[in-house]
């Protein structure tokens, strides 16, 4: 029976691992431990240092529109006044009195807008749903976006304020400027790598403990009994041998997921969107100024449906002067032998820091990605893409969180995950949910986060493609590092 006297192990250290760390430990439960097998009290979520989880990125996309989902679309202005006050926390905490990492100058939400566009004149569903959901449960949310080609609308963003127009009209040239969509400015980015020291610290702070770095914070297997028909959780096992006794174990190992609890591969997978980066020259100035955060906003852009299908998107340029680029029009997979159960093969990440590392890309998706980037913002040709990433995701059957009791475990097993590459917008707040599931208190998300596995004969959001579906690594050509240049021009094919 969980109670705050519990011992709790959390296994992953990212977005869903601590936030619900902060808030058990702020309502009282007094033995809380996350391990992981990247030493974030060393590296700091810096990618650039090793770190190849889904949480461990330069920034996020923080968004408000969820079309008709409305529990997302809420939790996400609720998060947004959180994220807002954390601002507000690490400008005025002294600098001897934060941690590692973090420096007073550092906002975790920027707000410099969100602009959703897509191909063609007539305003994409899920935009148009977005917006009504908006003006009927949050109207005064509504105030604050724009659709593009409403007089009324592009007027009022003018009166607001002259920048704002200036700033959306940067990505007018997508797609010679046949587009759709709309411009919130209460959205914008968070910076993830500094965001999850800042949570980091708060769960220190909160009386969490860490167990980080290979070997002594690496899983490598359950310590289990039998319990009647059931098994029984009482600890965990970690790559330097010894033995970690508790009541609960809490399994947020994102796109791992799977790979720790194996009953989960038919409940979330593990799948890779194309990432690529332009670091621009310190003496470009003029361009540094152009994709700053106070003169360019973050945006995704849209276009066709089922196999052409294209949602892609980019982030202002960060402190170090790198533009990032992301592509999800196709999430790619990498089956491997699980590493506890025989004969089971599932969607594993592969990335620049795997025992069988990887520093590319599909092709297919790089081939999208320079048509829309380099066509929209031909300054950027001259220095092609200079860099890439598989950024691996948890993705569920149909794109809902899975945070449940894993079935068949007497209530000592918990899954938290399934991100499907729309959680850290959530960071703040993710955890008082969590909260809610562990300890059983029904709310609007338990009937959406429950356990649940893919169904036969539906698509399950792939999970039901299987090592012989068309996103498998394996069956894709992968781009050479001369296609990354602006004036290569590589076919667009799987």
């Amino acid at each position: 029976m969980l109670s705050q006297d519990s011992k709790i192990t959390i296994i992953g250290g990212g977005v869903f691992g601590l936030s619900a760390a902060l808030w058990l430990a702020r309502d009282g439960y007094q033995s809380i431990t996350i391990f992981d097998r990247c030493a974030f009290d060393k590296n700091f979520y810096d990618p650039a240092n090793g770190c190849d989880g889904a949480s461990a990125d330069i920034n996020k996309i923080f968004r408000m529109a969820y079309g008709d989902k409305t529990e997302y679309q809420n939790m996400a202005i609720e998060a947004r006044n959180m994220w807002l006050e954390w601002n507000e926390q690490v400008a005025s905490t002294p600098q001897s009195q934060l941690p590692g990492g973090l420096s007073q100058d550092d906002e975790l939400l920027l707000e410099c807008g969100n602009y959703f566009i897509a191909e063609g004149s007539e305003l994409r569903q899920f935009y148009a749903e977005s917006l009504a959901s908006m003006e009927r449960t949050a109207p005064d949310f509504r105030k604050t976006q724009f659709v593009r080609g409403n007089r009324e609308d592009e007027e009022r963003l003018a009166k607001l304020d002259p920048k704002w127009v200036e700033r959306a009209s940067k990505v007018h040239a997508i797609n010679n400027g046949n587009t759709n969509g709309f411009f919130d400015i209460q959205g914008g980015i968070t910076v993830a790598d500094k965001a999850c020291v800042f949570a980091r610290h708060l769960c220190v702070k909160a009386g969490v403990k860490f167990v980080l770095g290979d070997p002594k914070g690496k899983f490598t297997s359950f310590i289990t009994e039998k319990n009647g028909r059931d098994k029984k959780i009482t600890g965990i096992m970690t790559a330097d041998g010894l033995r970690h006794m508790s009541d609960i174990v809490i399994v947020a190992a994102g796109p791992w997921s799977a790979t720790v609890i194996p009953e989960a591969h038919q409940t979330v997978e593990a799948t890779a969107g194309t990432v690529m980066f332009i670091d621009i020259p310190e003496e470009r100035k003029d361009l540094w100024k152009k994709f700053s955060p106070e003169n360019y906003p973050a945006w995704s852009y849209r276009k066709g449906d089922g196999d052409t299908y294209y949602q892609g998107g980019s982030f202002p340029i960060s402190k170090t002067g790198r533009l990032k680029f992301g592509f999800r029009g196709k999430k790619f997979t990498n089956f491997e032998d699980h590493p506890t159960a025989p004969g089971l093969r599932i969607s594993t990440p592969r990335t620049k820091y795997s025992e069988n590392p990887i520093d590319t890309v599909p092709i297919y998706g790089l081939s999208q990605m320079k048509e829309v980037i380099f066509d929209a913002f031909p300054e950027l040709a001259e220095f092609g893409f200079t860099d890439s990433r598989l950024c691996w995701y948890t993705d569920s059957i149909d794109n809902d969180y899975v945070i449940d009791y894993v079935p068949g475990y007497s209530d000592s097993l918990f899954i938290c995950t399934g991100g499907s590459g729309h959680a850290f917008k959530f960071l703040p707040i993710l955890g008082r949910h969590v909260k809610n599931q562990l300890e059983r208190k029904t709310d609007q998300f338990s009937p959406l986060w429950k356990w649940r596995v893919a169904e036969p004969g539906r698509s399950n959001n792939g999970i039901s493609e299987g090592e012989d579906g068309p996103r498998a690594l394996s069956r894709i050509e992968m781009a050479c590092r001369s296609d990354f240049s602006a004036k290569e021009k590589p076919p667009v094919k799987l």
